[in-house]
């Protein structure tokens, strides 16, 4: 328990202290004249060593000190941060959750992540709206703020507000610029919502940036497949991917059927073909389209000799295909 304290502690720390120096922003953004000179004094000091003690993953006697500057000054929007974050640690959701509300009421575009994420991963329908909402004035406040933008796109997904999430993405885009991250989003929002008409669109945008990219020349193939594209661009899609995956035997073979079955060059899908049963003998599937390929080439000899080892091998799921190869290729033969 104590490790998984220290763990989550030492996280939103760094969180909270990246940028400038810390004590800056302490001071400018705490009331700490409300507070006696002595009291200030006290404060500033305890905070900086609880900070301290952080740091050096001593945990329990930082909590110590947090609660002690609370007592202090209640009001104050970095220690009810810590609190939260320390109730959190200690799995007392329902002590975090009202210093993560009242740090973001003091400082909203300071403290808006962990009470965000709070809200977001209760379960609860209004907690979520209250969380979109409070995002959605940050990401307003602070409109380059890449940050705010990707878990505000986080939270309308996490709801299925897949309209909005796309609206946060050119958003996003606008910050960061069009890239693989961005690109790799819009094809997986368009999946979610079965758009895969855009779904390529974005796919093929993006190869027009990075023609090299095998993981989106993937998604292409995948979802020419899936769409039934023409056989020439989904030969032309083969093609393009090959040089990347040089020894992928099944993209091999599933170039070699197309060729095949289109009237496409019978001579590359040999090659192709012959390739495959040569890494894997014994594969039904390699050996079907090599004798398919031999039939239509008119070698209805050698199309009958890989045939029957294809049936030899047969898994379950192809043999009803294979089977009626079989057939139209004895018939040639007079069988």
């Amino acid at each position: 328990m104590l490790r998984k304290i220290r763990q989550i502690v030492i996280v939103a720390l760094l969180l909270l202290c990246t940028g400038v120096a810390f004590g800056a922003n302490l001071a400018k953004t705490n009331k700490l004249d409300t507070l006696t000179v002595e009291e200030q004094q006290q404060f500033l000091y305890y905070f900086y060593e609880a900070q301290r003690l952080i740091e050096k993953e001593d945990v329990e006697p930082a909590w110590e000190l947090v609660q002690f500057c609370y007592a202090l000054n209640p009001n104050d929007a970095t220690i009810n941060n810590y609190m939260g974050i320390f109730y959190d640690a200690f799995n007392q959701p329902q002590n975090a959750l009202p210093y993560l509300q009242r740090a973001f009421e003091l400082q909203p575009n300071e403290y808006w992540y962990q009470y965000a994420v709070y809200l977001l991963q209760s379960g609860n329908k209004q907690s979520e709206k209250i969380a979109i909402q409070n995002l959605q004035k940050v990401a307003k406040n602070n409109p380059k703020n890449e940050d705010v933008h990707t878990l505000l796109q986080k939270a309308y997904i996490h709801v299925k507000d897949y309209k909005n999430a796309f609206l946060i993405q050119d958003q996003l885009d606008s910050i960061t610029g069009y890239n693989a991250a961005s690109a790799m989003q819009r094809y997986r929002l368009n999946i979610v919502m079965n758009n895969l008409k855009q779904a390529i669109y974005e796919v093929e945008r993006y190869l027009e940036e990075d023609p090299s990219d095998v993981q989106f020349q993937a998604f292409r193939l995948k979802l020419y497949e899936k769409t039934n594209q023409p056989s020439k661009k989904l030969i032309d899609a083969y093609m393009a991917i090959l040089p990347y995956e040089p020894h992928n035997w099944v993209l091999m073979n599933n170039l070699a059927w197309h060729l095949c079955i289109s009237g496409g060059d019978l001579t590359l899908a040999e090659k192709l073909s012959h390739a495959t049963i040569m890494a894997e003998p014994s594969n039904s599937i390699y050996l079907d389209t090599y004798a398919w390929i031999m039939y239509h080439m008119g070698l209805y000899q050698d199309a009958s000799f890989y045939i029957h080892r294809a049936l030899e091998y047969a898994v379950p799921e192809a043999k009803k295909e294979i089977e009626s190869h079989y057939k139209a290729i004895m018939k040639k033969l007079n069988r």
